[in-house]
């Protein structure tokens, strides 16, 4: 592997590590974003697609916070990178499309496992763990 693919290759495990640690759309069930774990994480996705970072970090919490204030710029800034110089125009294309089966729910906790995801590329696709706080759902950062 080349010195680009490896960049790639370590941008790419990258992103799919600040997906997981940051974590008008709709998912299968077509509630409105934030109403299920399912739709947040199809949201989620679908806002990255649509190279839309502000709708992506609104979807994120962490310490079972939604991210605010310097959190919601450093994530802006991350996806941002992401958007422009890792994920291919291909990648982008398919996660607009973005849609999820099911999750895990125990409480204000929940899982999104990959397998119930589809039209997530396979360097994004990792399990998603999800916090509800206010009645809304939230993709749990644990950095």
């Amino acid at each position: 592997m080349g010195a680009k693919a490896d960049a790639a290759a370590t941008a790419r495990a990258v992103a799919l590590a600040v997906v997981v640690a940051l974590a008008g759309l709709t998912a299968c069930s077509s509630a409105p974003v934030g109403e299920t774990p399912e739709s947040t994480v199809a949201g989620f996705y679908r806002a990255l697609g649509a190279k839309d970072s502000a709708a992506a970090c609104a979807l994120v919490a962490y310490d079972g916070k939604p991210l605010a204030g310097d959190d919601v710029l450093l994530c802006r800034s991350g996806f941002d990178t992401i958007i422009t110089d890792v994920a291919t125009p291909e990648e982008l294309a398919a996660l607009t499309s973005a849609s999820v089966t099911g999750a895990a729910v125990d409480g204000d906790q929940a899982t999104v496992t990959a397998d119930q995801m589809t039209g997530v590329p396979a360097a994004y696709r990792e399990d998603v763990n999800l916090v509800r706080v206010g009645g809304r759902w939230y993709i749990e950062s644990p950095l």
